[in-house]
C-alpha cells in the first residue's frame, strides 16, 4: 500500500519583521480571461476530474492577463453537496511555510541564527550539535521522517482518533538511524517541521497557534486559515476521501485527528487565503530582503536541478509554492515570479492516477493554457 504519509505529500519530489505588518489588501479582483480560455480551462479541470475520479476540486488562478475561479464536482459525497469556492480544506505541509515563515522571522529579530546548531534549543537530537536550523528547515538534516515508521500508518488508520503530542512524533522518529550525516543529502523529513515547531514555541513562551496569528493570520488578514484543536473543521467544509485505511477501501477521512501532523500540515485554509499567502510569503512580504534571500537558497532534487528545495518552499521549474497532502485532501499554492501568476489547487481526495498524485497534475495542466512557456513539472 501506498504511503502518503511518508511525505504530508510534497509535489516536489514526485514531480526585524515579526507579526507588525499592517492588515493586508486582498488582491485586486482580476477581469475574467477571455472566453477561449476559459473553455479551454473549463476542459482541463472537467478532463483531469474524469481521469483522476475525484469528488470535487476549486482552483483559483490569477494573472495580469485574466483570472478564472471554480468549484466543481461535490464536497460531500455521502450528500452530494456541490464544492463551494470557500469551502475550507485540510491544507497538509503548506504548513511548512508558514512555520518556516516565523522560523525566518525570529532570525530577522536576532532571537536565532539559521546556522546554529539544534542543540542550543533542544538536548534530545542525536548529533544536534552538528545539525542547523537551516538543515531542518531545507530538509538536509539527515533526520528520520517519522511518518516513514513501519507502525505509524497502522496507528493513524485503526485509531484516527488518536491525539499526539509533538514529542510523541520527535521520539518515534529519534528511535531510528538517520538517512545520511547532516547536509551530506536530501530526504523530505515532517520530524524537522515538527522539532522547529517545538522550539518556536519555546523561544515566543506561546502556543504554535498563538504565534500564527500574531505573526501571520492577522497580518494578512487569513481570516478563513485556521489551527485546529481537535479534528472538526469550519463549516463550509469539504469531505476528503482516501484509499489510506486499514482495509485498503476508499473511505472518508475528514476527520482523522491532525494532530499527527503538527507544524508540518495541521493546517485549514481556503481558496482566497491561500491566493493570499502564497503570494506573500515567495515574495517575502513578513521578512526582510536578505532573509528572503536566505528562503530561496535552493537545494535541487538529485538528478532534475528544476526541481528545487529551499527553507520550507519548492521551486518548479520557476514556479514557487509548495504543495499539501493529508489522507483525504490534496492542495498546492504556488506563484511566478516571471509573469505575476498565481495558481491555487484544493483537491478533497489524495487518490492519484497514472502514477500523478492529483494537484501536481492538475497544476501541469493548467500551466500548459496560462503560462505554456512556463511549465512546473
Amino acid at each position: 500500500m501506498r504511503n502518503i504519509f511518508a511525505a504530508l505529500m510534497l509535489g516536489l519530489f514526485v514531480a526585524g519583521c515579526g507579526g507588525t505588518q499592517p492588515l493586508a489588501t486582498p488582491p485586486t479582483p482580476a477581469p475574467q480571461f477571455p472566453a477561449a480560455t476559459k473553455a479551454a480551462l473549463d476542459g482541463a479541470v472537467s478532463q483531469w476530474l474524469a481521469t483522476f475520479k475525484a469528488p470535487g476540486v476549486v482552483v483559483g488562478i490569477w494573472t495580469p492577463g485574466g483570472s478564472y475561479v471554480t468549484a466543481k464536482g461535490v464536497s460531500n459525497v455521502a450528500t452530494g453537496d456541490p464544492m463551494g469556492t470557500g469551502d475550507h480544506f485540510r491544507i497538509g505541509s503548506i504548513t511548512k511555510t508558514f512555520t518556516i515563515t516565523v522560523l525566518l522571522q525570529l532570525a530577522d529579530e536576532k532571537v536565532i541564527n539559521l546556522d546554529d546548531p539544534v542543540s542550543k534549543y533542544v538536548s534530545y537530537v542525536p548529533n544536534g550539535r552538528n545539525i542547523t536550523l537551516r538543515q531542518m528547515a531545507n530538509m538536509t538534516s539527515g533526520l528520520f521522517n517519522y511518518s516513514e515508521d513501519p507502525g505509524f500508518f497502522k496507528e493513524i488508520t485503526t485509531n484516527p482518533n488518536r491525539v499526539w503530542t509533538p514529542r510523541e512524533l520527535i521520539d518515534l522518529a529519534l528511535a531510528h538511524e538517520p538517512y545520511f550525516a547532516p547536509g551530506k543529502g536530501i530526504h523530505y523529513s515532517n520530524t524537522n517541521t515538527v522539532i522547529l515547531g517545538t522550539i518556536i514555541e519555546s523561544l515566543t513562551h506561546e502556543p504554535i497557534a498563538q504565534v500564527f496569528q500574531e505573526r501571520i493570520f492577522t497580518p494578512l488578514g487569513l481570516t478563513n486559515t485556521t489551527w485546529p484543536t481537535t479534528a472538526a473543521m469550519p463549516v463550509p467544509y469539504a469531505h476528503g476521501i482516501t484509499n489510506q485505511t486499514a482495509s485498503g477501501k476508499t473511505g472518508d477521512a475528514t476527520y482523522i485527528n491532525p494532530s499527527w501532523a503538527f507544524t508540518a500540515g495541521q493546517m485549514i485554509s481556503n481558496l482566497n487565503d491561500l491566493h493570499v499567502w502564497v503570494d506573500s510569503y515567495t515574495q517575502g512580504t513578513l521578512i526582510s530582503p536578505a532573509m528572503q534571500q536566505q528562503r530561496l537558497q535552493w537545494i535541487p532534487k538529485p538528478g532534475n536541478p528544476n526541481i528545487r528545495y529551499g527553507l520550507g518552499i519548492g521551486y518548479f521549474n520557476g514556479w514557487l509554492g509548495h504543495t499539501g497532502e493529508l489522507p483525504g485532501y490534496n492542495c498546492g499554492a504556488f506563484y511566478l515570479p516571471s509573469a505575476d501568476a498565481t495558481i491555487v489547487i484544493e483537491v478533497n481526495s489524495d487518490i492519484g492516477a497514472g502514477g500523478q498524485n492529483p494537484a501536481p497534475a492538475l497544476f501541469q495542466d493548467l500551466a500548459k493554457i496560462v503560462t505554456p512557456n512556463d511549465l512546473p513539472y
